[in-house]
């Protein structure tokens, strides 16, 4: 008989919290069954699907990734194949981003080698407001918006 296991020792038992369990329940990630009174049980799929789902993103798969492989799965076949891809996909974006930084580290040092301080009230800092680093030169941060 598989153990049903109440939100709050699934979540430690996977390293998480219960809140987490619930959120990935609701994205369809895990599931998990109520009792009469109303509480939810998970059994050693949830747990294993909840493990899975942590290295997955200490490995930096997207929840939908992770998504796709656990259907996969749950199909009844091996996502070996899909996650080669994914990684191959992964690690493209992880060398544009080392590029990206490595410009961005340049281009930070230059500017802040022996740069005069602003003497004139219209300049905030001239680091900053140098010619070498107007609009479009290197890379934005993820969270910035493009102009």
């Amino acid at each position: 008989m598989d153990q049903k296991l109440t939100v709050g020792v699934v979540a430690k038992r996977a390293g998480i919290r219960p809140s987490a369990v619930r959120f990935y329940e609701r994205q369809g990630l895990v599931a998990s069954h109520r009792l009469a009174n109303g509480y939810r049980v998970y059994g050693q799929e949830a747990l294993g699907a909840l493990r899975f789902i942590n290295r997955g993103k200490a490995l930096g798969f997207s929840l939908n990734e992770i998504r796709d492989i656990l259907e996969v799965r749950r199909s009844g076949k091996a996502p070996c194949g899909c996650v080669a891809k994914m990684i191959e996909r992964n690690l493209t974006v992880i060398d544009q981003r080392i590029a990206e930084l490595s410009a961005l580290r340049r281009q930070l040092r230059a500017l802040n080698k022996g740069q005069p301080r602003a003497r004139r009230a219209e300049i905030i800092c001239p680091i900053i407001e140098s010619e070498g680093n107007q609009k479009g030169d290197g890379p934005r941060r993820r969270s910035e918006p493009a102009e």
